[in-house]
């Protein structure tokens, strides 16, 4: 596995909408072009917060207190969010241009 560099992440993440593999549904994730993020987990809770790149990385700050810290990794056919710990891994499902589910409230 390799993470992704943070050239590679500042196209895959402003402006775009993850698709992630939560609990065996879908959740997506917003990362507006101002900072701005916004989540809908696979239970229909919602989340907004601000995101920004790390070395390597990204954090999303969200407005009810959780601060979370990722890394994205690949192998052939395959992205995963993993967390700073390595405790909590997500697959990635795909990358939709825009906010193609209508996150931003």
């Amino acid at each position: 596995m390799a993470h992704l560099d943070a050239t590679t992440l500042s196209i895959l993440i402003p402006g775009q909408t993850h698709v992630l593999e939560r609990n065996g549904n879908e959740a997506y994730v917003y990362f507006n072009t101002n900072g701005d993020a916004h989540m809908r987990l696979d239970d229909g809770e919602s989340r907004r917060g601000h995101w920004r790149l790390l070395d390597g990385g990204y954090a999303t700050d969200w407005e009810n207190g959780v601060t979370g810290s990722w890394l994205i990794d690949h192998e052939p056919g395959t992205m995963n969010y993993i967390n700073r710990d390595n405790a909590v891994r997500f697959r990635m499902l795909g990358v939709l241009f825009g906010d193609a589910k209508g996150l931003a409230f």
